[in-house]
């Protein structure tokens, strides 16, 4: 009774946890939202402020740009010099600048879009005086540049444009002040959005607390007999692959019996060719019995390597030499008996084939990645294979039971032609 007791109140208080998690999770949602909402705001408010900046800084270059020519047209008139006309140039082409970027900052606001105009009307009156004087004193006229100077209308005109920008960066600096205050406003109910949510969090998380109230022992239980089962499991699987290696050892004893049992030379090859067959893939099942690798992985760069080793050495000749580049490479165990009988039959194929008995030869074994592939290539330096050598057409059991193990990988046999030997390759994903 007291366990059912226990075990009602252990599920009431997940349902309770539930809940306060439910509504933590619908609080977090709608305080993202407002929050994001209220970001939005803050971010068109910081960038209409710095909007008003940009403003009142092009108006200022503005008018120093149009003040700097009517400077520089003077000394000009006065001195003749080429400078002072280069720099009545550049301080006209600043000013068209500015005005056609402040046009575009002002192209949201009819009212100062408008005083752009007359700005406009102006600054051309106040630069065709500038290239009225200036052209006259080009002319060698002096005196008649001095009297366009004196008739007033450029100074009038700059007047006018002082006036006008004036009246711009009044409504700009009013604008900024406004929008100032709404960036402050935006930013103290962002924080204290901030400490709102927070504060409710806060309340939700130690509610939640207070209320799981699990039966911790219960769970540390459960705990300890998952990973008793799969400490059993791992035993078992270790366990299946040891009888399964002692079974294969079994068989290629009674198999090695049989071959020496026979005379025909043709049979005896054949069994000592089941019988390498049946050692690669008690091998397989070795590793996988003494390896502390992944449930249901095995090292194929290892097994490769091993293999290949105990083949060349098992053949009793001194003069054939082993090359590997084999990198370590885990794989699914589903994997490992094809690799391994593929693997047999390519070395066992360089050894007999590629490795004549009146010479030194070298044998290079190859595992690894190729781009997103696995490649597992045996290349040897013999007589090579005949131009229109095909696995296919070839009465060899051996080439086409390689052809059918990579596709059951998923990949393919490929047959290269060096210059000198023979190469094989089976290419194939990782997982098929």
């Amino acid at each position: 009774m007291a366990a059912g007791s226990r075990g009602s109140s252990r599920q009431a208080a997940r349902e309770r946890a539930f809940r306060l998690l439910a509504v933590a999770v619908s609080a977090l949602f709608l305080a993202f939202a407002a929050l994001g909402g209220a970001f939005f705001w803050y971010d068109h408010a910081a960038g209409m402020l710095a909007h008003a900046h940009q403003v009142r800084a092009e108006l200022e270059g503005l008018r120093q740009s149009l003040t700097e020519a009517e400077s520089a047209h003077r000394a000009y008139v006065l001195t003749g010099r080429p400078r002072f006309a280069e720099q009545v140039e550049a301080a006209r082409i600043d000013a068209e600048t500015r005005f056609v970027t402040l046009k575009a900052l002002t192209a949201d606001s009819p009212d100062q879009s408008a005083r752009l105009t007359r700005l406009r009307a102006l600054m051309d009156t106040h630069l065709t005086v500038i290239d009225q004087t200036v052209a006259a004193r080009k002319t060698g006229a002096p005196v008649a540049a001095i009297r366009i100077i004196m008739k007033g209308e450029g100074v009038a005109a700059m007047d006018g444009v002082r006036r006008i920008a004036a009246e711009l960066e009044a409504e700009e600096k009013r604008l900024e002040h406004q929008r100032a205050r709404q960036v402050n406003a935006v930013r103290i109910i962002v924080l204290a959005a901030l400490l709102i949510f927070a504060a409710l969090l806060a309340l939700i998380f130690f509610r939640a607390l207070r209320d799981i109230s699990l039966d911790r022992e219960a769970e540390a239980d459960t705990a300890e007999r998952l990973r008793g089962l799969l400490a059993d499991r791992e035993l078992l699987l270790a366990e299946v692959n040891h009888r399964v290696k002692n079974s294969l050892a079994q068989v290629a004893s009674m198999v090695r019996l049989q071959a020496r049992a026979v005379d025909h030379p043709d049979a005896r090859d054949a069994l000592e060719k089941t019988l390498d067959r049946i050692m690669a893939v008690g091998r397989v099942h070795e590793q996988l019995y003494r390896a502390d690798d992944a449930v249901g992985l095995f090292d194929a760069g290892r097994y490769a390597e091993g293999l290949a080793r105990d083949l060349v050495e098992s053949l009793g000749r001194e003069d054939v030499r082993l090359e590997t580049e084999i990198q370590p490479v885990m794989l699914e165990v589903r994997h490992a008996v094809p690799l391994a009988l593929i693997l047999n039959e390519l070395i066992t194929n360089a050894l007999k084939y590629g490795c004549p008995a009146d010479r030194p030869s070298r044998i290079r074994v190859g595992f690894g990645t190729e781009g997103e592939l696995l490649r597992l290539s045996v290349a040897d330096d013999g007589d090579g294979l005949p131009s229109a050598f095909s696995p296919a057409e070839s009465k060899s059991l051996g080439m086409r039971a390689i052809e059918v193990l990579a596709r059951q990988l998923g990949g393919s046999f490929e047959i290269g032609h060096p210059k000198a030997g023979a190469s094989f390759a089976v290419v194939f994903p990782r997982s098929s």
